[in-house]
C-alpha cells in the first residue's frame, strides 16, 4: 500500500480522501478538515455568485499549507460530487411516485439532465487542466512578465493535471461518492425535519405532504442556491427555486415559498453557528510555524478544536432541543386527550350558580371530552341538565350559539384529531337545537362565529383569508384576503353594521385588531388574542396577556381604546381563556386552569360571572377532570 492510499485509508472523510489520493502534504488531520467544510459552506451560503467556494481554497492553502493544485482538484472534485450525490437523492425522490404510477416525466427527465451534466462536468475536469496546460505552453512569448505569466499558467494546471490524475488512479473516487451520497442523505433528512417542523406552524397543510414532495422543493431550493445569481445568503433563489419545484407537484408556489423561507432560516442559523465556531477553532487551533515542517496528517493542536466541537455539540442540541419544543408547543398536541371523569356538582355550587344567573334561565354551550372525544355538550339552566348535543368520532370545536338562540355553528375536523392549532383542516357546520340536525355549511375554515342578524357565519380558511357563507344560498364572500405575515384566527364580525372585523393576527408579531371590509386597513387594540364583539357591538371582549397567571379578560370600546380588566380571578382558576357574553349582555362564560394553557388538552374547567359583581363571584359550572373548552352562553328573553 503506497503512502496516498495508507493516508486516505486512515482518513475516511471525502474532503481528505480526495487530498490524499492526490498526494498532498502535508494533509490535514480530519478535525482541521472538518472545521475547513464547515467553514466554507457558511461562506458558500454568505457570499453572493458562489464566491465562497473560493474560501475553501483559502483555508486550505493558507491555513493549512496545501498547494494551489491540491486545492482546486479537491475543490472541484468535491463539487462535481455534490451535484452526483443530488443526482441520487433526487432519484430516490421520485422513485415512489413513478412505482404509484404518479407520472412525474417532467422530474425524471430533470434527474436524467442532472446525471449527464455531472457526467459531462467530470469529463471535462478530468481533461481539461490538461489541455489547458497544452494551450498556455503554445501561447506566444513576449516580455518577462508575460513569460512569467505564461509559465506560472502551464505549471499551474500541469499541477492541476496531475493531482486530478492521482485521485483517478488512487483508487478513492468510489468512497468519496459513497460518502457525498452518505452527508447528502442526512442533510435532507434534516432539512426534512425542519421543513415539517415550520409547516406545522405556518402552513400546517404541508405538514402532511408526502417525503418526496418536500425532498423536491427542498433539492430544488439547493439548486436555486447554486446559481451563480448575485443574492444575500441566497435569500430569493433558494425560495423561488424550490417553491416552483414543489408547484409542479401540485403544491401551492405560495404556501411553499412560505414554509422554504422559514426552513431557510433555519438552516442558515445552524450553518452560521457551525462555520462561526469552526472558523474560530481553525484560528484558535493553528499550526505552530516551527512545527509546522514537521507535521503529520494530524498535526497541529488538536485540543482547542477538540473543545470547540464538543461546545458546538453542546450548543447544537441546545438549541435544536428548544427548537424542537417551541414547534411541538406551536403545532398542539399529537393526540386527543384523555376522556376525564365528571365529578358532579354538589348544593353549594349550584347556590353559586342560581346567584351568577339571578333569576335568569337560559343555557350554556362547550366542547368537551367528557364523551371521549372532542363533542358538544349544553348545560340548562335551572334544571341543571347537562345533555350531549353532538356524537361523530371527529373533534366538534369553537361552538358559537345563533342571535335567537336556536342554532349552533362549529367547527369540525375533517379526520379523527386535529389539534385547535391547526388552521386548515376543519369544515363549518351548523346544527339546530330544536331538531338535532346538523348541516356543514363549508370545507376547510375554522373558528366561526355569527353575523348580527344570524343570517351568515364568519370564519377564517386556512389563517390566510377571513371568508363569510350564507346560511340559505352557501354564496362565499370574502372580507379578508391573504396579507404577507398576517394569519387571521378568531374572526368575528361587527354586529351593528357587519363592516369591521376583529380577530387576533399572528404570523408577525401577534396583536388584536381591528379591520373595515373588505380588506380594510389595521387599526392594533393590543396584544393578547380572542377579540371579538360582543351580542349588540357595544365594546369588545378579549384575552390579554397580563394579571394573575398572565392572563385576564379585558374590554375595550367600539373603537379599540380604553382597554379596562373585566375579571381577573382571584383565586386557583385565574388561567383565563376563551371569553363570551351572554346576548343581554349580563353574564360572561370563560374557561379557566390552575396550570397550563394547552387548549387541546389542559384540564379547563368552565365558568359563569355576573358583569359588575366581585370577582370572586364567578361560579363553577362544569366539573369534569377532561378538556372543555370554548363555551357560550344564552340567556331567554323574558315574557
Amino acid at each position: 500500500m503506497n503512502e496516498p492510499q495508507r493516508a486516505a485509508v486512515e482518513a475516511p472523510d471525502g474532503p481528505v480522501l480526495v487530498l490524499a489520493g492526490a498526494g498532498a502534504s502535508p494533509l490535514p488531520g480530519r478535525g482541521r478538515m472538518f472545521g475547513v467544510t464547515l467553514a466554507r459552506n457558511m461562506f458558500v451560503d454568505l457570499l453572493p455568485m458562489r464566491a465562497g467556494e473560493l474560501m475553501y481554497w483559502a483555508l486550505l492553502n493558507r491555513g493549512e499549507q496545501v498547494r494551489s493544485a491540491d486545492c482546486v482538484s479537491s475543490m472541484t472534485i468535491s463539487v462535481l460530487f455534490d451535484f452526483l450525490a443530488l443526482a441520487v437523492v433526487l432519484g430516490c425522490a421520485v422513485a415512489t411516485p413513478m412505482l404509484e404510477g404518479g407520472g412525474r416525466g417532467v422530474l425524471v427527465w430533470g434527474a436524467g439532465v442532472l446525471v449527464a451534466g455531472v457526467a459531462i462536468g467530470g469529463w471535462v475536469l478530468f481533461r481539461g487542466p490538461g489541455w489547458a496546460a497544452w494551450v498556455a505552453g503554445r501561447l506566444p512569448r513576449g516580455t518577462r512578465g508575460r513569460d512569467r505569466l505564461i509559465a506560472w499558467l502551464e505549471g499551474f494546471f500541469k499541477q492541476v493535471s496531475d493531482s486530478f490524475g492521482q485521485v483517478k488512479g488512487s483508487g478513492v473516487l468510489g468512497r468519496a461518492v459513497g460518502l457525498s451520497v452518505g452527508i447528502r442523505v442526512v442533510k435532507y433528512l434534516g432539512l426534512a425535519v425542519a421543513f415539517y417542523g415550520v409547516a406545522q406552524v405556518l402552513r400546517p397543510a404541508l405538514a402532511e405532504l408526502p417525503a418526496w414532495q418536500v425532498l423536491i422543493g427542498l433539492i430544488s431550493g439547493e439548486g436555486g442556491a447554486a446559481l451563480p445569481v448575485p443574492t444575500f445568503m441566497s435569500m430569493g433563489t433558494y425560495e423561488a427555486a424550490g417553491a416552483g419545484g414543489m408547484r409542479l407537484t401540485g403544491v401551492s408556489g405560495t404556501d411553499a415559498a412560505v414554509v422554504l423561507l422559514g426552513t431557510h432560516v433555519v438552516s442558515q442559523i445552524v450553518d452560521y453557528a457551525m462555520g462561526g465556531l469552526a472558523l474560530l477553532g481553525l484560528i484558535w487551533g493553528r499550526r505552530r510555524p516551527a512545527a509546522a515542517a514537521g507535521a503529520g496528517p494530524r498535526g497541529g493542536r488538536a485540543n482547542p478544536i477538540l473543545l470547540t466541537w464538543v461546545s458546538l455539540l453542546l450548543v447544537a442540541l441546545a438549541a435544536v432541543a428548544t427548537w424542537a419544543w417551541r414547534v411541538q408547543l406551536k403545532a398542539g398536541a399529537r393526540a386527543a386527550p384523555g376522556a376525564g371523569s365528571i365529578i358532579g356538582m354538589g348544593r353549594q355550587e349550584m347556590a353559586a350558580m342560581d346567584e351568577v344567573w339571578d333569576g335568569r334561565s337560559g343555557f350554556v354551550v362547550w366542547s368537551s371530552t367528557m364523551h371521549g372525544q372532542h363533542e358538544l355538550v349544553r348545560f340548562d339552566w335551572p334544571s341543571g341538565g347537562l345533555t350531549r348535543l353532538t356524537k361523530n368520532p371527529f373533534v366538534d370545536s369553537t361552538p358559537k350559539i345563533s342571535p335567537d338562540g336556536t342554532r349552533v355553528v362549529f367547527a369540525r375536523s375533517r379526520k379523527e384529531w386535529v389539534s385547535f392549532r391547526n388552521l386548515e383542516e376543519w369544515d363549518i357546520w351548523v346544527l339546530n337545537l330544536k331538531t338535532g340536525r346538523e348541516r356543514r355549511l363549508a370545507e376547510r375554515g375554522a373558528e366561526p362565529s355569527w353575523t348580527g342578524d344570524g343570517r351568515a357565519a364568519v370564519f377564517q380558511r386556512g389563517g390566510r383569508e377571513v371568508v363569510q357563507v350564507d346560511l340559505e344560498t352557501g354564496a362565499e364572500t370574502v372580507l379578508l384576503g391573504a396579507r404577507e405575515r398576517m394569519i387571521w384566527t378568531g374572526p368575528s364580525v361587527d354586529p351593528v353594521d357587519g363592516r369591521r372585523i376583529a380577530a387576533t393576527v399572528r404570523g408577525g408579531q401577534r396583536s388584536t385588531s381591528l379591520f373595515p371590509v373588505p380588506d380594510g386597513p389595521e387599526t392594533r387594540v393590543g396584544g393578547g388574542c380572542q377579540l371579538s364583539f360582543v351580542p349588540g357591538g357595544g365594546w369588545l371582549v378579549l384575552v390579554e396577556d397580563a394579571g394573575r397567571m398572565k392572563t385576564r379578560i379585558a374590554r375595550v370600546d367600539r373603537k379599540g381604546r380604553n382597554l379596562q380588566t373585566l375579571i381577573d380571578s382571584p383565586g386557583f382558576w385565574s388561567h383565563e381563556y376563551f371569553p363570551r357574553v351572554s346576548n343581554d349582555g349580563a353574564l360572561l362564560v370563560f374557561g379557566a386552569a390552575r396550570e397550563g394553557h394547552e387548549h387541546d388538552t389542559a384540564d379547563y374547567e368552565i365558568f359563569l360571572w355576573r358583569i359588575g359583581q366581585p370577582w370572586e363571584k364567578a361560579a363553577r359550572l362544569s366539573f369534569h377532570t377532561g378538556n372543555d373548552q370554548w363555551p357560550d352562553v344564552w340567556v331567554n328573553p323574558s315574557r
